[in-house]
């Protein structure tokens, strides 16, 4: 993560993925509406910018999502270093505590995660209230007023003029005496009784009503409104959202008047506009942008048709999709060489388990169940960094389905020297108020090989660097018994701090697990090229006098 991202969750205390979602889409559409602000609003190809504007806020909202891993590209020069190890300090954890059901209520309910969606549901419910009152109207509408059966063939479109016919029966029409009318809705048309049906100014506007019930206008705008709704906060959604509705204006104005004086139907627009309101997801004929409107419809129609502006929206989307989607591999870029040959035999041990919780978070989050999706997906990725990854557990249990916490420790320690594993690493979450946030790596000096401990920890912060704040290679005073049991080089890994509002956020996201199980992978593999790692295996090892029991 980078700094700007945890200074903004430090904040508003949101989840980390939701924030990074959210400023992905703000981006992406700020760059889609600029270029349409600059290349395409003043153009007359009115349905092309329709399109753009309704396609943009699409592109959007789903271009975060799409992962694209592209492989091959090696770059020597963004490799970790890791040849440098890490200074040593001293460090401790926070001890596995339960809170207390009394207090766990209260506790969940005023986490640090819930201010901002306090407040983000607050705006939203806000925002939803209008579109429902709105709604509420035009059902209102539709229930006080009687549709019209016949309207006569005056109103009707010209089929001389080859306009079809195909659709208005379907279409219902309501004579009101509200303000605001005429407007349109879906396949609803609310007219005024002040104005002349039967009249040349009373036909313009019909067209221009029906003009927008047979385009679909309303859909448009109601799925814009409910995307600014969940999408407040974006401010290119609600420009976009007026856009929108300026390009309905445009598009129904130059069908209403074709054939007739262009300069007849700017006044008619002039004409009463003023003073007129209308609910927010309506195509009314009395709109805003009447400015802008009158421009495009007497603007010459010998204007360049803009071909260069739209097809360099082609490039521009490429870059986006570049920007956004395409990710290039890790073990790829930053290696800079090609995996080791030699697979190594690595367990991965997912802390706790079964009945030990491990540590608990406020909002009642387990460590245990937090380390076994890192260690899962480790399994999961292994494949592709040529490591061969054993589990000491894949479920919820404690290891080996032992009754206790130490024999479980015992069992994890014996399962790595039945396996001859290379390494051993052990996967865990901190939560310790006064710990600094971000990944620590700890280490044991009883360890039947510390200096290539060492090592393995400092290459694995080299690979965790751009994923985390604080990178720490400590030694807790009191020996971690899975680390001095294993006869390998071994390692236990805090994935971040769950008193810390920015790392429980980060953790809990299973895009950033999969980020941090890479990483590890990354390590893995960095130490193996550092030092060639030869198998130190469980057959030379001595066996080292067991001291007490540590949970870890």
């Amino acid at each position: 993560m980078s700094t700007m991202p945890v200074c903004l969750l430090q904040v508003i205390f949101l989840p980390a993925a939701m924030v990074l979602y959210g400023m992905k889409v703000i981006l992406i559409s700020g760059l889609l509406y600029g270029y349409y602000r600059v290349c395409l609003r003043s153009g007359s190809f009115h349905a092309f910018n329709r399109c753009y504007l309704l396609g943009s806020s699409v592109i959007s909202i789903v271009l975060p999502f799409i992962d694209v891993p592209v492989q091959g590209f090696a770059a020597g020069g963004g490799a970790p270093s890791p040849g440098v190890l890490h200074a040593i300090t001293t460090g401790h954890w926070e001890e596995a505590v339960a809170p207390s059901a009394a207090s766990d209520g209260w506790r969940v309910l005023f986490t640090g995660l819930n201010p901002g969606a306090i407040i983000y549901v607050g705006v939203l419910f806000f925002f939803a209230v209008g579109l429902v009152r709105s709604l509420r109207y035009i059902r209102r509408l539709s229930r006080n007023y009687p549709v019209m059966r016949t309207m006569g063939a005056d109103p009707l479109p010209c089929p001389e003029r080859g306009e079809s016919l195909d659709g208005w029966g379907k279409i219902q029409f309501y004579m009101t005496d509200e303000p605001g009318t005429p407007f349109s809705f879906f396949r609803k048309i609310f007219w005024n009784r002040e104005l002349d049906l039967a009249g040349a100014q009373g036909q313009q506007i019909l067209r221009h009503e029906w003009y927008h019930v047979r385009q679909g206008h309303t859909a448009d705008i109601l799925y814009l409104e409910m995307l600014r709704i969940v999408f407040w906060c974006n401010p290119f959604f609600h420009l976009i959202l007026r856009e929108i509705k300026a390009t309905h204006e445009f598009l129904a104005d130059r069908y209403a008047a074709s054939g007739s004086d262009q300069y007849a139907y700017a006044e008619l627009l002039v004409w009463q506009t003023i003073g007129h309101h209308h609910p927010a997801i309506t195509n009314s004929f009395f709109n805003t942008h009447l400015k802008r409107r009158i421009t495009m419809l007497t603007q010459s129609k010998n204007n360049r048709p803009g071909y260069l502006s739209r097809l360099l929206i082609l490039p521009l989307l490429f870059l986006l999709f570049c920007a956004f989607a395409v990710r290039l591999s890790r073990k790829d870029v930053q290696s800079g060489a090609p995996l080791p040959s030699k697979a190594l035999t690595v367990v991965i041990d997912a802390g706790h388990g079964g009945f030990d919780p491990g540590t608990i978070s406020k909002s009642g989050i387990n460590e245990k169940d937090l380390a076994l999706s890192i260690a899962k997906k480790i399994k999961q990725f292994s494949g592709d960094y040529n490591i061969n990854v054993l589990m000491t557990r894949d479920e919820d249990i404690m290891p080996g389905g032992k009754p206790t916490k130490k024999e479980g420790l015992r069992y994890r320690a014996q399962f790595a020297g039945e396996q001859h594993a290379d390494l051993f690493v052990s996967v865990h979450v901190n939560n310790a108020p006064d710990t600094a946030r971000g990944m620590q790596v700890y280490l044991s000096s009883a360890n039947v090989d510390f200096q290539k401990s060492s090592m393995l920890g400092s290459v694995m912060i080299e690979a965790m660097k751009n994923t985390f704040v604080t990178h720490r290679l400590l030694q807790r005073e009191e020996n971690i018994y899975v680390l001095q049991a294993v006869k390998m080089p071994a390692i236990l890994i805090e994935c971040g701090n769950l008193s810390s509002p920015g790392d429980l956020s980060f953790i809990t996201a299973e895009q950033n697990q999969e980020t941090v199980a890479k990483n590890i992978l990354q390590g893995i593999v960095l130490y193996q090229q550092t030092l060639g790692a030869a198998p130190s295996g469980a057959k030379n090892a001595t066996t080292k006098k067991e001291t007490g029991l540590v949970n870890r």
